[in-house]
């Protein structure tokens, strides 16, 4: 009589075990015919009859694929296999393995027997939620769903569906595989494992063994069972030293004696009990009737209506940069935004109204200007006004169609739902509102979102827009009294009411972050963050901030054990070893109370990036960019945003110091994701960049052949054959790679009449050619093509912006400024939130001497968007000019030191002006930051600034100095109130530097420092 080893019988009872199921069940498993399913040696048999390949011994699955794939392609060998092993059903003995709970589910198989096994139990203790090779988050509760695992892919379902059945796909999709077996090591690791339909010469067998094995090595793999007759006792003792059992037995006769033990339960009641005591009361019932998707609905939002109102507040923390919480903006507790009266009216308006239609409004405003606590203030008012239910997405979650579809219909009253960096979910937001439509329940949107953000993704969004302006006179005496009622005013303490103002009034456009840590503790915002940095004790905690910003300054929390995998360091012992030192500092919220899943985050967005920008050394940024990309895992949600940020981003990825480095980057993105355009994209991006432009052209190539409908790829290689054609020394060669750079364009608008993108690089494509055609004839003829463009474009496409900049810049090629002006001027009406359109305006602007235009338009700018840095140099350069002064052009150039201090132009510009002004030390500090960057030489040397000659505009400014100093290849000239200046030679003309000599020279500034320019002896 067959016994079941203790452990397997109590893991199965309790739900707590791992199932994998094999191929070799075909007795178990019948198709529409009534013949048995296939295992892998008879299908590979049936595919080499179906395609006519001769195989002289027992068929190879793989190799039979492989040669099929090279003679018909993969369409048609995917095309048998779904015919082959469509409408597969499992008998009854197999469907009793599914009236169990498990806690995973790993298959080997290409079919939906699982699936399928799940439909015909009438009474299914889990929904099976299929999980594939493509990188994927699928968010399951365990305690009503289970994950299907599949990981040799799947050939039905949603979606192109990846399968592993060539030997190349096994090469392509190894990391894939890796990364699902890593989630059986952190998420199942001590639950048993059981094998099912795996004889002792499956190759799949064998494989799997040896690749857990190597996954969970040097630790023992966890404790295992495999059902199999007939097992050699070699073979037998060796899987034993494994932690795997055999269990002599067929399923039959498994089962048998399973079913007579094990009761499979519709739920965990003891895991169900622990989630329902989590309910707020008025979804008590909706749970008992539909606990599944209103666990993922809590599980995704706050159902404000009944948050924690009574907790304390956390006004310390929130007035150093952290959210506030529910109490907090309960108690109105924070200060009073001029726009939250406005947005709550039309809320109200709303809760009043006969409407059925849904609503949407928008909170716009740049990072750090208090939009997440405005959001809060006004949710937690339509609570105590008891205006309707009320719900806002958690941070680190996801927008998933199907919980707001679900909520609305819980209610008969209004609904509101909240959803802060809206940006990020425009696309599930669109699709959202078009069910709301067609459902009787009326509901509010309101969604908050970086301004620069929402421009760029809401795209087919009609939304009523509330912009967040800087602070106003009003919002400065509110903040005060919140300043003061907290014991909070810092170095304002001793400051008079009227002189507190003044000090709040002199940070007036920035953020509301930055505002309240500079006006409170009397230092830069940088220097702040960057002291409390220096300031935490152990090494540990400082390298776990660096990895947590790395992934904050995106907006997107990490993993606890993500954490720990990266710095290669136990969990536990990371949290004992850092706790205390990062209090404050880091917090770990938990982003899933189902699951009980917690991540890390920073205070705020803006403080991971200055701490990230400032604070790590770019070895370090490189070393940790690179580590966190080698351990994300795609199957977690927030692992899967991480990668999409990190790989779309060319600021962080042009932080990897060395071409050699971002290669491996990208290499290593690709075997994460094998089949995505998208990185293969952004990989041709940055070798366009690196102006490695054949090896760009290779994986553009690429990223087409994977999916050749997607317009954006067809831009991109045509700016790459773009500049082949320009770079090209044979005419011959340039001229076909010019005609194959406008096809690429071309194909782009054939895919989407309307692609400004596409319209854009082919005028810039003509221009460029224009600019270096060999004949006058050529050169007309081309510029006339750009312009036709432009014009056929602004006829055709909605954002016009980039087709009048691209028009400009014709106009100045031709040398017509008046109508280069009017077409900036056009970009900007078009497009007022266009940074680059009211850059190059202001810019050309204050060329033409129209400095208080220039200043005009690019004001906003410099209000909103501190990251801008080039505009703010531009707006110090008019400013200077204008006031005859740099003071408050200094401190407009101090507010962009985050981005500003990579950049070698603003370096020269800010240590110049600090020079000049006779900030001696402050501006060889901000030239000592052009030593932390990786600048080239021609970077490092050219001349980025030269003061103003403020007695007279027509001549340049020219100081009198010693020769102190005089070398090979150099000298240093002093003049009073500065410091040294360098002259790269020592001969001028007639003029031989020589010690003690007196010369008068022109000052200016690169990245490096002071230079002298012109020197000329002084009698």
């Amino acid at each position: 009589m067959l016994e079941l080893p203790l452990g397997l019988r109590t893991a199965m009872e309790s739900g707590n075990c791992v199932l994998f199921l094999g191929s070799g069940l075909g007795e178990h498993i019948r198709d529409a015919e009534g013949n048995p399913a296939p295992d892998r040696v008879t299908l590979a048999r049936e595919l080499a009859e179906e395609f006519s390949i001769d195989t002289s011994s027992e068929p190879n699955l793989s190799q039979v694929a492989s040669v099929i794939e090279l003679r018909r392609g993969r369409p048609d060998l995917k095309a048998f296999l779904q015919k082959r092993l469509a409408g597969l059903i499992p008998d009854e003995t197999l469907q009793w393995l599914f009236s169990i709970r498990w806690s995973a589910i790993f298959t080997t198989n290409y079919d939906e027997v699982i699936e399928r096994a799940y439909e015909l139990i009438s009474h299914p203790p889990q929904n099976p939620i299929p999980i594939s090779l493509a990188p994927q988050f699928v968010q399951h509760d365990p305690r009503f769903e289970v994950p299907v695992y599949h990981l040799h892919g799947r050939l039905f379902g949603a979606g192109n569906q990846h399968i592993l059945i060539t030997e190349d796909d096994y090469a392509k999709f190894r990391e894939p595989r890796r990364m699902i077996f890593d989630v059986l090591k952190s998420e199942f690791a001590s639950a048993p494992v059981l094998y099912i339909g795996y004889s002792n010469k499956d190759s799949n067998w064998n494989t799997l063994i040896l690749e857990l094995t190597a996954e969970f090595y040097p630790k023992d793999m966890p404790q295992s069972y495999r059902i199999s007759p007939h097992t050699d006792s070699i073979e037998e003792e060796i899987l034993r030293s494994k932690n795997v059992i055999t269990i002599d037995s067929t399923l039959l006769e498994f089962v048998e004696v399973a079913s007579s033990i094990v009761t499979g339960a519709t739920q965990d009641s003891g895991r169900y009990v622990e989630l329902r005591n989590k309910v707020p009361p008025d979804l008590l019932t909706h749970f008992d009737k539909s606990p599944a998707p209103t666990a993922r609905l809590l599980s995704s939002w706050d159902y404000v209506t009944q948050a924690i109102f009574h907790e304390i507040p956390n006004i310390q923390p929130f007035l150093h940069g952290n959210r506030p919480n529910w109490s907090l903006v309960g108690a109105r507790k924070v200060f009073e935004r001029d726009l939250e009266e406005e947005v709550y009216e039309k809320l109200l308006d709303f809760a009043t109204s006969s409407a059925s239609n849904p609503r949407v409004a928008i909170i716009l405003g740049s990072a750090g200007y208090g939009t997440t606590t405005l959001l809060m203030t006004i949710a937690a008012r339509l609570v105590n006004d008891k205006a309707g239910p009320v719900f806002m997405l958690r941070p680190g979650n996801r927008v998933v169609e199907g919980d707001i579809e679900f909520a609305v219909s819980l209610f008969q009253e209004r609904s509101f739902f909240f959803i802060d960096n809206a940006a990020d979910y425009a696309d599930s937001i669109h699709t959202i509102l078009n069910q709301l439509k067609n459902t009787e329940q009326p509901t509010f949107l309101v969604l908050g979102a970086r301004l620069n953000e929402w421009r760029q993704s809401h795209g087919r969004l009609n939304v009523y827009e509330h912009m967040i302006e800087p602070l106003s006179d009003p919002e400065i005496d509110r903040l005060i009294d919140l300043l003061e009622e907290n014991s909070a005013q810092g170095v304002l303490s001793n400051l008079s009411r009227e002189m507190q103002f003044s000090a709040i009034k002199k940070q007036h456009g920035k953020e509301l972050l930055v505002t309240l840590r500079e006006v409170t503790e009397g230092k830069s915002f940088d220097a702040i963050l960057e002291s409390e940095y220096r300031g935490i004790g152990p090494s540990a905690a400082r390298d776990l901030y660096l990895a947590v910003c790395c992934f904050h300054q995106h907006g997107v929390y990490i993993r606890d054990k993500l954490l720990g995998s990266i710095l290669d360091t136990d969990l536990i012992e990371l949290y004992e070893q850092t706790n205390e030192s990062t209090e404050g500092i880091i917090y770990y919220d938990n982003i899933n109370w189902t699951h009980e899943a917690y991540a890390a985050r920073t205070r705020h967005r803006i403080i991971a990036k200055v701490v990230w920008e400032r604070c790590a050394s770019p070895d370090e940024r490189d070393s940790l960019l690179r580590r966190s990309l080698s351990k994300l895992n795609l199957n977690y949600g927030l692992d899967k945003t991480a990668f999409d940020e990190f790989v779309r981003s060319d600021h962080t990825i042009d932080q990897i110091r060395t071409l050699d480095g971002k290669i491996r980057f990208f290499e290593t993105a690709a075997k994460k994701d094998p089949d995505s355009p998208y990185v293969k994209q952004h990989y041709a991006r940055m070798l366009l960049r690196e102006r490695k432009y054949d090896l760009a052209l290779s994986q553009v190539e690429l990223a087409i052949s994977l999916s050749p409908r997607t317009r954006v790829l067809y831009h991109t290689r045509g700016m790459i054959l773009k500049a082949l054609a320009l770079s090209a020394e044979s005419p011959e060669i340039a001229r076909r790679r010019l005609v194959q750079s406008e096809d690429s364009f071309r194909h782009g608008l054939n895919l989407y009449e309307r692609d400004e993108y596409s319209y854009q690089g082919l005028a810039q494509l003509y221009r460029e050619w224009a600019e270096k055609a060999p004949t006058v004839e050529e050169s007309a003829d081309y510029i006339t093509k750009a312009e036709g463009v432009v014009n056929e474009g602004l006829k055709r496409v909605k954002v016009r912006s980039s087709l009048w900049i691209e028009s400009s810049l014709i106009q100045a090629y031709l040398g017509d400024q008046p109508s280069r002006l009017r077409a900036l001027e056009q970009a900007v009406r078009d497009s007022p939130g266009s940074v680059i359109a009211r850059y190059l305006l202001g810019r050309a602007y204050r060329s033409a001497g129209r400095i208080e235009d220039s200043l005009s338009i690019l004001k906003p700018v410099v209000q909103d968007h501190h990251e801008e840095f080039r505009c703010f140099v531009e707006y110090a350069l008019a400013l200077s000019h204008l006031q005859e002064s740099y003071d408050e052009a200094i401190a407009i150039l101090q507010r962009s030191t985050l981005y500003g201090l990579s950049d070698p132009r603003y370096i020269a510009t800010l240590g110049g002006m600090l020079i000049m002004t006779g900030q001696i030390s402050e501006g060889k500090k901000v030239f000592e930051e052009t030593f932390r960057q990786d600048f080239k030489g021609d970077e490092m040397n050219k001349i980025q600034f030269r003061p103003w000659n403020f007695s007279d505009d027509s001549s340049p400014l020219r100081l009198e100095g010693t020769v102190i100093v005089r070398k090979a290849g150099y000298a240093l000239v002093e003049s009073e109130g500065f410091p040294p200046f360098l002259t790269p030679g020592r001969k001028f003309g007639g003029l031989s530097m020589e010690p003690n000599q007196k010369v008068s020279f022109i000052p200016a500034f690169c990245a490096k420092g002071s230079l002298a320019v012109s020197p000329e002896s002084v009698e």
